[in-house]
């Protein structure tokens, strides 16, 4: 009776897999949905997934029509244990935008175990801390030996890990099999000047432009761009303690400012509002200051975005909250 290693089947695939995308490079590298096709389903396949069975593997993951993730993966339960998001090949895992929708995902869809993936690299993330992404581990089949990549793939995705056959629990691995020789070719994410002293994961300013797809979520901390946390509790908490901050660092802002919409309102401004008109007074420079905030949670973000485009530099994307 003959008998087939998982190991030596998906070690045969990977082989296949990276002729593929040697082959077929220029077309992989703009075209995410062939990337898909071609280098990451054959491999989720041989690692027991059924991407013909929505069930089991469910495409484009959507949570109230705003988080949108390339694979779900279910397990036995029915329950999500692990997404991936997809990237055209040779695509910068790395990049802080693509790192920071993994942190997006963790917190939209309320799920830890997140892989990033070009079909080559291999990222998975398992661990995130307040204002940070650690990468737990990954491989890219082009420069590591493919044992090495096969043995990782078979223990943070092997569909037995989910209840699809036999369930092997993934906390029960061997540790050294997260390690990798590509990790020291992986740059360390730069760390926030400030960390938050609880274990709540921070999310970009940036990241939050569709809030109604998140409409119980209240913010309850608010990261600026010098580090500092302030205790919040209302989205108009945001846009008042931003402006001040913006107002504060760039003491030349021409003031009436205007909002987003950019007709009759002014964002803030010396003069008090009519009657009625939602704001918040306080001062600045000895003077009264009003700061327009009668808007909704989505417009109010839009218009701290807004605000924040007169400090120099990047700054902007180091507005974060904490719920």
């Amino acid at each position: 009776m003959s008998t087939t290693s998982p190991l030596a089947s998906l070690y045969t695939v990977l082989q296949a897999v990276r002729t593929s995308a040697e082959l077929n490079a220029p077309l992989l590298r703009k075209n995410e949905a062939a990337t898909r096709t071609v280098l990451i389903d054959p491999i989720l396949r041989v690692l027991g997934w059924d991407t013909a069975n929505v069930l089991m593997v469910e495409p484009e993951k959507t949570i109230n029509s705003s988080w949108r993730a390339d694979y779900a993966l279910h397990n036995s339960e029915g329950k999500i244990s692990c997404l991936i998001e997809a990237k055209c090949l040779n695509s910068d895992l790395q990049h802080k935008s693509v790192v920071q929708q993994v942190l997006g995902y963790a917190f939209g869809f309320g799920i830890t175990k997140i892989v990033l993936t070009d079909g080559m690299k291999w990222h998975f993330y398992d661990d995130f801390k307040p204002g940070d992404t650690p990468l737990t581990a990954g491989f890219d089949i082009k420069k590591d030996t493919l044992a090495t990549c096969a043995l990782l793939l078979l223990t943070w995705l092997d569909a037995a890990h989910s209840g699809h056959g036999i369930n092997i629990p993934i906390s029960s691995a061997p540790k050294a099999a997260f390690a990798s020789p590509s990790i020291a070719h992986i740059p360390e994410q730069p760390k926030p000047q400030k960390e938050a002293t609880d274990q709540t994961a921070f999310i970009c300013l940036t990241h939050l432009t569709t809030l109604s797809a998140l409409p119980e979520q209240k913010p309850r901390q608010l990261r600026l761009p010098d580090g500092s946390v302030l205790a919040i509790k209302t989205w108009k908490d945001i846009l008042i303690k931003t402006s001040l901050y913006v107002l504060q660092h760039q003491p030349t802002v021409t003031i009436p400012y205007p909002d987003k919409a950019g007709k009759k309102k002014s964002l803030f401004g010396w003069e008090k509002p009519a009657a009625g008109i939602g704001y918040k007074e306080t001062a600045l420079h000895g003077r009264p200051l009003f700061i327009y905030t009668n808007y909704s949670a989505p417009d109010c973000v839009a218009n701290t975005l807004h605000a924040l485009k007169l400090l120099p530099g990047k700054e902007t994307e180091a507005v974060a909250v904490a719920f």
